[in-house]
């Protein structure tokens, strides 16, 4: 640590002066320091200087960096950062490849999302898979939706397991509705709970509207209410709440609610619907006509 620190100290008075030959020293820096057969301690060293001066001076980090990636993926890994930076991409792709191929996983994942977004998806599969093999939560899930897309369940429900495997919990929450939408119940409220637990928003919702198909409405509420406490307050849940106390026989906070969504969305002919049978329940004919011409009921 100290042998770093002394390096850093040296770089700052090499670059201190802004003198118009600061590329060159540099590069004398680089030799004096390097060598012919540089060990790791020292290829280290390069690395750390080139992000030392990154903020202020990228032209003379990238020297740095272009050193260190004869003998190191990280180098070219800056290196691809330097030129995406730049937007000039074909050196972006060629260090990002250069990287990639030596096990970066960051390198990895960004040559993949290059490739995803320009359409070029074998390629972008590939990438995105080592860099997924060697645990990058980004590229399992980019693939679990490129696999969606294709629709290959299979291999979607195979990355969005590893990515909840590995506790994310957008992959935990999608792996909810994939088992919801195959009927497993029990291992949708598994992957909703993992979720929700994470303070997943839309598990809130999801786990209102599940506890409610099991008719366990007390969990329902709770799950609901949970989604609007923490910002979901859109027509859905008012209207989902809605329906929850109608189902129990509590159709004063039942209109409540209803009314709520009706706020959001006063044409919405399903929430409208949803007011009249439930003041046709309380026996309120306060503005009836509204709610009836807006349902379609003469």
């Amino acid at each position: 640590m100290k042998k770093i620190f002394i390096l850093v100290m040296s770089l700052f008075l090499i670059l201190g002066c802004d003198s118009g030959n600061s590329s060159d020293r540099v590069e004398e820096h680089i030799k004096k320091n390097l060598g012919d057969n540089p060990t790791k301690q020292q290829i280290e060293e390069l690395l750390i200087s080139g992000q030392v001066i990154y903020g202020s001076r990228p032209e003379e980090a990238k020297k740095y960096f272009e050193a260190a990636a004869k003998y190191d993926p990280r180098g070219a890994y800056a290196l691809s950062d330097y030129y995406l930076e730049k937007e000039d991409y074909e050196n972006f792709e060629k260090w990002a490849k250069q990287a990639a191929e030596g096990g970066d996983k960051r390198a990895q994942f960004n040559l993949g999302y290059y490739y995803d977004e320009n359409n070029r998806l074998e390629e972008a599969k590939k990438w995105y898979i080592k860099a997924g093999e060697q645990g990058n939560v980004g590229a399992m899930l980019n693939l679990a939706l490129l696999y969606e897309n294709q629709k290959n369940e299979k291999e979607e429900e195979s990355w969005y397991l590893k990515a909840a495997e590995a506790g994310n919990a957008q992959a935990q929450y999608n792996l909810g509705v994939i088992n919801r939408n195959k009927k497993e119940l029990k291992k949708s409220e598994e992957w909703y709970l993992k979720a929700a637990n994470q303070n997943h928003l839309s598990a809130y919702r999801a786990l209102g509207s599940l506890y409610s198909e099991f008719k366990k409405y007390k969990e329902s509420e709770k799950w609901y209410l949970k989604a609007l406490e923490n910002g979901d307050q859109t027509k859905e849940v008012y209207n989902n709440i809605g329906n929850l106390y109608f189902e129990i026989g509590e159709f004063r906070k039942s209109l409540y609610f209803f009314q709520k969504a009706f706020e959001k969305d006063p044409d919405n002919k399903m929430i409208n619907c949803n007011i009249l049978r439930v003041k046709e329940k309380l026996e309120d004919s306060d503005n009836i006509k509204i709610y009836k011409e807006k349902c379609g009921v003469k």
